[in-house]
């Protein structure tokens, strides 16, 4: 977005990140224990071993790289979600190499319960920010993004996540492997560093600094 900025109005930006609600998402130890009994069934039912992908189920949040990334990982995908790309999402994964779970409508609680335990979450979409990967890390869970947009930002390359320049089989492979190694209490301290006290101090100084007399 800065470089962005920079090119367009030639002047440089300050770069404040959006709140994430961390204290939310850190205040129960299992989030499986918040599941309805339905979703506590769905969730049984599961993978042990899964990676995810949770969004609008929309062409750009491009959720076809992450059936691509199990299928080169060999790992089972679950996609959580709902909207007007389901239906090819569904056939896309039909001619998978691996499992694809589609979890629709998910509560906010199951998003949370899926993200805690799952191996790794991929996020292909390109974004200004990117929350859910931030919420994902809160949760203890490496992420792999994508280079290009805000979510390679909010994650450190190679302690809490991997960042894909591009998405051929080799490259998705080798990002999950990688990012299933990494540090689960690296990515919950990462994540503290976007919480919403986080934002109000930023915003605060910011504001500080822009009514100073010149």
């Amino acid at each position: 977005m800065r470089n962005r900025i920079r090119r367009v109005w030639d002047t440089d930006a300050t770069v404040i990140y959006p709140p994430v609600d961390i204290s939310r998402l850190s205040r129960r130890g299992d989030w499986r224990d918040a599941l309805s009994a339905t979703e506590a069934a769905t969730f049984q039912a599961l993978p042990g071993t899964y990676i995810l992908g949770a969004s609008r189920f929309v062409p750009y949040k491009a959720l076809d790289r992450v059936i691509d990334a199990g299928a080169a990982a060999g790992v089972p995908v679950v996609l959580a979600g709902s909207g007007p790309d389901e239906t090819r999402l569904r056939a896309y994964a039909a001619e998978s190499s691996t499992p694809v779970i589609f979890v629709s409508r998910p509560s906010d609680e199951m998003v949370a319960a899926l993200m805690q335990h799952a191996l790794v979450y991929v996020f292909p979409a390109v974004e200004d920010f990117g929350i859910m990967p931030v919420e994902a890390m809160a949760l203890g869970t490496p992420v792999v993004v994508n280079a290009v947009g805000g979510a390679s930002e909010s994650m450190l390359e190679d302690v809490t996540g991997v960042s894909v320049h591009d998405f051929s089989h080799e490259s998705l492979a080798s990002a999950v492997t990688a990012a299933s190694r990494l540090s689960g209490l690296a990515c919950r301290e990462r994540a503290r560093e976007f919480s919403t006290n986080r934002f109000t101090s930023e915003i605060r100084d910011w504001m500080s600094l822009s009514l100073q007399p010149a």
